[in-house]
This record gives C-alpha cells, sequence and structure tokens, in this order.
C-alpha cells in the first residue's frame, strides 16, 4: 500500500511539473544585436542580370536574433553602393527632400535565414542607387564611362516578426560583395497587343514596321509590373464595316493577341482561339449579356491563329484582359473599366474590372 501511495505522489508531482511547463507562455524581448556572416564567395565575380524572368540567386546567411524564443521570422537584406545605410527623409506634406541610401531586396524563402536574393533585383537595386530609370539615361551612364564591373556592394540583414511591433532589427555589422558586374535592369510593365478588327486600321500586320501603331493604339498592359495579366479598353469595330458580305461565323468582328510584334504564322507568339489559321469561333452568344454594358464573356486562349469573333451592329468599347499566369485566358467585359489585380478563391491572381475613378 505504501509503494502504491509513494507511486501515486510521484505522478501527481510529475503532473505538477508538467501542467507548469505547459502553461508557461514565450515572453518576447526586443533584440539588441543582429548580425550577418560574411559571404564566403565575396571576393567572386557576381553576375546580374536585366531579364526579369532570370530566376538566378546569390546568397547571404544569418542567424536568428534574441527575441527570447524561436520564431518564425521574416528576413530580407538592404544593399547600398557607399555603406551608408540612411532611411529617406519627406517634408511636413509627404514629398520625399532626400531619397534613401539603400534598397531592400526580397528574401525569395522569406523565413529562412540562409536568405536567397536574385540577381535580378541586385541589378534593379544597383540601376536605382545609381540613377538609372531608363534606356536613355542607361545610354548616358555608358556614355559617360560609368563603372559596369567590379562594384563593391555592400549589405545588411534585416528581421522581423510579421505583426509584432518592436521586433524589426537591422543587423549590427555589414558585409560586402567586391565583384558584382551592373546589368541594365528597370522594371517596365510588361504588354501584349491586339490584333484584329480594332481602332482604325484591321489587322494591320503585328511586325517592327507597324510598332509604334502597336504599342499607341492597341497594347494591352499589365496593371502591376510582372503580374503576366495584361488589359486595356479598346473599341471594336461594327461588323457590316469591316465584313459586309460575309457570312456565318466570317460575319463577324475578329481578334487575337500577339505577346511580340513578329508578323504573322508565329503562333508561339500568339494567343488565339483553337481554330485554325484566320478561321473564326463565334463567342457572340456566350456573353452573357450581348452587347449590351456591362455583358461579359470568359475563356480559354491556345499558342496557336484562330480568332474570336463577335457581331456587333455598332462600334463598341469594350475592357479586355489577357491572363499568362497559368494557360492563357482571356476576359471581356463590354464598357470602359479599370482593370486590377486579386488572387481567386485558390490564390491565383485574376484580373478585376472596376469602374473608372471619375475625372476631377
Amino acid at each position: 500500500m505504501k509503494k502504491f501511495i509513494y507511486l501515486m505522489t510521484g505522478v501527481a508531482l510529475a503532473a505538477g511539473v508538467s501542467s507548469c511547463v505547459d502553461t508557461e507562455k514565450p515572453v518576447f524581448q526586443e533584440p539588441t544585436t543582429f548580425t550577418v556572416n560574411a559571404p564566403a564567395l565575396q571576393n567572386e565575380y557576381l553576375a546580374t542580370t536585366g531579364d526579369m524572368e532570370d530566376k538566378s540567386t546569390f546568397v547571404l546567411t544569418c542567424s536568428q536574433p534574441d527575441y527570447g524564443f524561436a520564431a518564425k521570422a521574416n528576413y530580407n537584406a538592404q544593399m547600398s553602393l557607399t555603406g551608408e545605410f540612411k532611411d529617406e527623409v519627406k517634408d511636413e506634406d509627404g514629398a520625399v527632400v532626400t531619397p534613401a541610401t539603400y534598397v531592400t531586396l526580397a528574401n525569395q524563402d522569406v523565413n529562412n535565414a540562409v536568405m536567397q536574393l536574385r540577381t535580378y533585383n541586385l541589378a534593379v537595386g544597383m540601376c536605382s542607387l545609381l540613377g538609372i530609370d531608363s534606356e536613355e539615361a542607361w545610354d548616358e551612364y555608358i556614355a559617360d564611362g560609368g563603372q559596369v564591373e567590379g562594384f563593391k556592394v555592400y549589405f545588411r540583414a534585416t528581421c522581423e516578426i510579421a505583426g509584432v511591433a518592436g521586433s524589426f532589427i537591422a543587423s549590427n555589422n555589414v558585409v560586402t560583395y567586391n565583384n558584382v558586374a551592373l546589368s541594365y535592369a528597370v522594371p517596365t510593365a510588361g504588354m501584349i497587343y491586339i490584333v484584329g478588327d480594332v481602332g482604325e486600321v484591321s489587322f494591320a500586320t503585328p511586325d517592327e514596321t507597324n510598332k509604334e501603331i502597336y504599342q499607341r493604339d492597341y497594347a494591352l498592359i499589365e496593371p502591376e509590373i510582372g503580374c503576366k495579366i495584361y488589359a486595356g479598353t479598346f473599341t471594336l469595330r461594327a461588323t457590316e464595316e469591316v465584313h459586309a458580305g460575309a457570312t456565318g461565323v466570317d460575319y463577324t468582328t475578329q481578334f487575337r493577341f500577339f505577346t511580340e510584334l513578329v508578323g504573322w504564322d508565329k503562333p508561339a507568339y500568339e494567343i488565339a482561339s483553337a481554330e485554325g489559321n484566320f478561321y473564326v469561333e463565334d463567342i457572340t452568344g456566350a456573353f452573357s449579356d450581348g452587347a449590351n454594358l456591362g455583358s461579359t464573356w470568359t475563356g480559354n486562349g491556345v499558342n496557336g491563329d484562330g480568332n474570336w469573333g463577335i457581331y456587333l451592329a455598332e462600334p463598341t468599347e469594350v475592357t479586355i484582359a489577357v491572363s499568362l499566369v497559368d494557360k492563357p485566358k482571356v476576359y471581356i467585359k463590354v464598357g470602359k473599366y479599370d482593370v486590377t489585380i486579386a488572387p481567386d478563391a485558390s490564390g491565383i491572381n485574376e484580373p478585376v474590372f472596376n469602374e473608372p475613378e471619375a475625372a476631377e
């Protein structure tokens, strides 16, 4: 009986200790020190790229600052060409008086202290700090003998627990990569082109000879740089005006899209219906409310050279978005709308058609 009592007493004590441990909560403390490690390859040649699609990276490493417990934190880097890391200064109206002397580089695996930083973003940051904001500025920089090779670039790491005030800290030390090459990299919104019965000229040859016309009048442009969704508002011509005498599906206002101005018969650069070359998929009856304002149609595209067609009794303004996020998808809404980007229920970005803001 005594052994049983002693045993039960021991279990109770152990349970009490366990209970105390289980109810302890981590106590946050603001960190005061944080270190980024000198790169092992800091003296090796580091090439950058001006290609937004190039996913190549370089590495910076650090360890988590002392928050009082092991936390899921966000790690990023800041870069400078001078070794100074001064924040921008704004006046009382919010206008920037003195720009920051550094640029933030996003870690491609934000919760990993072994930071993967894109060489494209490094090139963008270098150009920004050098004041290179256009091809003209780049050409002038090169003409003036601007440095391209052998840059010494300074870095520090940052760490923060999302949503926790006082958790942000920048590393106390600065490290360098000592042999960095500069590439021209200024992010610009991508564009594709509508080709067809639109505007003043139907089916103008989509090549370099008509580049100015297409970029001015027939371009669908990314609302957000790099989003791979392109949007624009166009006036589709009345069917009788452009295809008088045609019959069947050919008696429609027709169009498709080109991702580059490379001329005809280049299906790899076209977003089209699944029909054959210049054959027509009539989508008139698939619109939610005919050609009336607000009527919509959404459909899949292919890399091909077929047209879509709509019967229009009169010239009609439409807003079109083309998504190349995954497989090509085309969205059309009758009327003029502003297009923004938002994730759908599965987290994939898609276009959102908004009433245009009233002019002041």
